[in-house]
């Protein structure tokens, strides 16, 4: 038995201090929740009732018991930490566990305070419209049906309906079909043909044969009907990953016999999977598709396969046919100003540029210098008043974030403080991010001071802590602070003994592996994998990584980046057989974080230079061009 009610132990007031850290002990918490010790859980409650983490073994007793706890307990929990993000995860379990009692009512109240729902809960809310008659929103639900992706099982009674009432038909059935063999999804597939009747084409076994044999298997795949059809093109995509040369001309065979459309997805197929492989066609191949109905990953392959190609007035035509919504992002008006700038076209290049040099970002760095600006960091830093950092510390969910973080539960702790962050004026932001660095919460700091629309302070952006360590560091192997304070930033947020869940650790971030190779190199006697996180030796590690491969690829610091994300033979094998844009040569790493991460880690080495003496200031400085493989 629970020795107080959960009405109870909702109900003392919640004391807010900035300064209240005598609190829960949460490696004790966390005990209770993995024993699933439900007295245990409440003594501590009892005991925490007014100090700031008070919610969270509330938190966690109602949750190991979702399926037996009454509505009332619920919404007193629901209710007293409203507007909190403890309160706002319990919701996305309590509303499922809703749906599953079937308490419609109570789910539909709480539906309406989400603000992005997922497919699985918009299915449960026509599940409990139809549950009432109402069957308004089962229209809007059919746009679900359209994605490669399994969805939850909540959606399959409105997918019947749908089909039911000839909202969904037969082709689009088959039009998943299509997509999910395109995602390589093919058990999926095998299950969405009961839509169709479940051909008998559609077997396991003929699937799994299509897979480990596609060019023999595609010749058996003849007959009319829309299943052969289907496991045609599939095959052909298989084969086109392996031999595109092969497929190209599979297709240019079965043309006859394929509808326009058909011919137009082939080709894409084909395209999307030799543009990732930087095959030299593969533009030529995209020119032959289209580019409509496909997520924005796959239209950027047309747009990079393109660059890729130099091929200007493709790379033109096809931002403009992207939606309004994308082609507004950065990425597309960069490379449509490039495109312009190449066919002559100043003016509209040069307005485009003007645009985006009022950003910081890698995008907007580039504007300024093809402008003739240089980023210029002379503006002083913003000063936060004493009153102005004390107010932000006194906000509840800054409190329990800093209560949070000083017992290492920086999940919990970064959710909290994202969610206080909400709403505040620049002055606001910036008093937040002093106090998260006065607290070496540097990612928060930097998370933070990111957010300022007007008032900018670049210390906290790109802050430099562990100075006097990454200095030497990079003095010893003959690196630019600034390109190690820039991957630093980007690997770690200067989080020195945090670790990924690939296990990579410590503030640059290397695997375990990589440091005891490294170690070996540097003849690191007795290195230990605690090392790791040891803030110099991570330094000296990690700046000796990245000189190795600096060296390796003649000082080309694209590569040599790319490389210490991605690996040294994936950065090699993105080469082309000519010499590369090096823009162009980032913009289509095949590897959405390695792109993205390149980019970063060069334009914060860009920002930090303004510390550094004899540091380039300018990003065109550290994009030399890629070399050709050899």
């Amino acid at each position: 038995m629970r020795a107080l009610s959960v009405t109870l132990l909702l109900s003392s007031h919640l004391l807010l201090s900035a300064s209240a850290f005598a609190n829960i002990d949460l490696d004790e918490l966390r005990q209770a929740v993995r024993a699933r010790d439900l007295p245990r859980l409440a003594q501590i409650s009892d005991a925490n009732q007014g100090k700031p983490l008070e919610m969270y073994p509330n938190y966690y007793w109602l949750t190991l018991q979702l399926k037996q706890i009454s509505e009332d307990d619920a919404n007193q929990f629901l209710n007293r930490y409203a507007n909190t993000p403890l309160a706002n995860r319990f919701r996305d379990d309590w509303i499922k566990e809703l749906a599953r009692r079937q308490a419609w009512p109570s789910f539909e109240q709480e539906y309406a305070k989400i603000d992005s729902p997922s497919a699985e809960l918009q299915c449960f809310k026509s599940q409990a419209a139809q549950a009432r008659n109402d069957n308004s929103t089962l229209k809007a639900n059919k746009a679900l049906w359209f994605t490669a992706k399994p969805l939850a099982a909540s959606c399959n009674p409105i997918f019947d309906t749908l089909f039911a009432n000839g909202s969904l038909s037969e082709n689009d059935a088959w039009w998943r079909i299509r997509q999910a063999l395109a995602a390589n999804r093919a058990d999926f597939a095998r299950q969405l043909s009961s839509r169709v009747g479940s051909p008998s084409e559609f077997s396991a076994k003929t699937l799994a044969a299509i897979n480990s044999a596609p060019d023999k298997q595609i010749k058996q795949l003849n007959a009319a009907g829309r299943a052969n059809l289907e496991l045609q093109l599939y095959a052909l995509e298989l084969i086109g990953r392996k031999n595109p040369e092969q497929a190209a001309l599979i297709i240019e065979q079965l043309s006859p016999n394929l509808s326009a459309a058909d011919q137009r997805f082939a080709w894409q197929q084909l395209g999307l999977s030799a543009a990732r492989r930087h095959h030299p066609n593969a533009s030529f191949w995209l020119s032959k598709a289209d580019m409509n109905d496909l997520e924005e990953e796959d239209q950027a392959w047309f747009i990079r396969s393109a660059l890729r190609a130099e091929d200007w007035n493709a790379v033109e035509s096809r931002i403009k046919a992207l939606p309004a919504e994308t082609q507004a992002k950065n990425t597309y008006r960069y490379w449509l100003a490039r495109a312009y700038e190449t066919q002559n076209k100043t003016n509209a290049a040069n307005e485009i540029y003007l645009k985006l040099a009022d950003g910081f970002d890698y995008y907007g760095l580039l504007a300024q210098e093809k402008l003739g600006a240089m980023l210029q960091e002379s503006r002083a830093p913003y000063t936060s008043k004493p009153e102005e950092i004390n107010a932000v510390a006194a906000l509840p969910g800054v409190v329990r974030a800093l209560s949070l973080n000083q017992q290492n539960w920086r999940v919990e702790a970064n959710r909290e403080w994202n969610f206080a962050m909400q709403g505040l004026s620049d002055t606001q932001l910036l008093a937040a991010a002093e106090l998260a660095r006065k607290n070496k919460m540097y990612d928060r700091s930097i998370y933070t001071a990111e957010r300022t629309q007007k008032i900018h302070d670049f210390t906290l952006r790109y802050p430099t802590p562990y100075r006097e360590e990454a200095e030497q560091a990079a003095k010893e192997q003959g690196l630019d602070p600034a390109w190690v304070y820039g991957l630093m930033r980007q690997e770690s947020r200067f989080i020195s003994d945090i670790r990924s869940s690939a296990g990579a650790a410590g503030l640059m971030q290397l695997m375990p592996n990589t440091a005891k190779w490294v170690a070996g190199k540097m003849k690191i006697s007795d290195f230990s994998s605690a090392d790791i996180t040891d803030v110099t030796s991570n330094l000296q590690m990690g700046t000796y990584y990245l000189a190795y491969w600096a060296e390796n690829f003649n000082g080309n610091a694209i590569l040599a980046t790319a490389g210490y994300n991605a690996g040294p033979g994936n950065a090699r094998k993105w080469r082309a057989d000519r010499e590369l844009d090096p823009t162009i040569y980032i913009e289509t790493i095949p590897f959405g974080e390695t792109r993205d991460y390149v980019k970063k880690v060069l334009s914060n080495a860009s920002h930090y230079a303004h510390y550094f003496k004899d540091s380039p200031t300018q990003l065109n400085r550290r994009l030399d061009k890629v070399p050709a493989a050899q």
